[in-house]
């Protein structure tokens, strides 16, 4: 494996512990050797590639992003020309268990938390739910233009973006097994069946497999 390929994977799997870690006790008081012993590595090899803790934990929440935005990208695209069907793909994601397991729930949840009083964290986490806030603006503007109707826009997607919100938290405080992602799924479905009837997708639960 080259040099580079190998120096990305064993980044990520630092990460990936660093995450696994946020989620067990949070970012207050989190270690680097706690991050190390999950990983199975030595201190040292935490060091070699992140040269501090804030870089590590930036890195993390950088890595979060990335993977949303990267995972989103990939569920439009699947989806097809419907920017009803592109919703309902992108709830499908954001209620996945790639993106909405009890893991990275309890990762965001302490950046968003820590954001209080880390600058840096909270410009990314700012611009993390800019970027989602403009994508449902876009998708229920060109919904509405496929469906006819004529509504606020900047009301509807503000709504998308805040429900979503609201129940990633409510997920992290009740646990984000994979029936309250269900549930949690169900409620935006049916948002967006309210607003686009016409167009609605088959049974959540049985397309929870795919969406994952």
């Amino acid at each position: 494996m080259p040099k580079e390929a190998q120096t990305a994977q064993r980044r990520r799997q630092l990460i990936e512990a660093t995450i696994a870690v946020i989620a067990k006790q949070g970012l207050t008081g989190l270690r680097i050797a706690d991050v190390a012993a999950v990983a199975g590595v030595s201190y040292g090899v935490v060091n070699f590639y992140f040269k501090s803790k804030d870089q590590l934990l930036a890195d993390t929440l950088e890595h979060l992003a990335a993977d949303y935005e990267e995972a989103a990208a990939e569920a439009l695209a699947a989806a097809g020309p419907s920017a009803v069907d592109q919703l309902h793909a992108v709830i499908a994601l954001d209620f996945s268990d790639r993106i909405a397991g009890r893991r990275q729930i309890a990762a965001w949840t302490a950046f968003w938390s820590e954001s209080r009083a880390n600058p840096a964290f909270r410009r990314r986490c700012v611009a993390v739910q800019d970027r989602f806030l403009a994508m449902c603006r876009r998708l229920m503007r060109e919904a509405l233009v496929e469906t006819g109707r004529r509504e606020d826009l900047d009301l509807l997607a503000a709504a998308l973006n805040n429900l979503v919100t609201g129940l990633w938290v409510e997920l992290q405080l009740r646990g984000a097994t994979r029936e309250a992602r269900l549930e949690a799924r169900r409620v935006c479905v049916a948002y967006l069946r309210a607003l686009f009837p016409q167009a609605a997708p088959g049974d959540v639960e049985a397309d929870e497999e795919t969406a994952a």
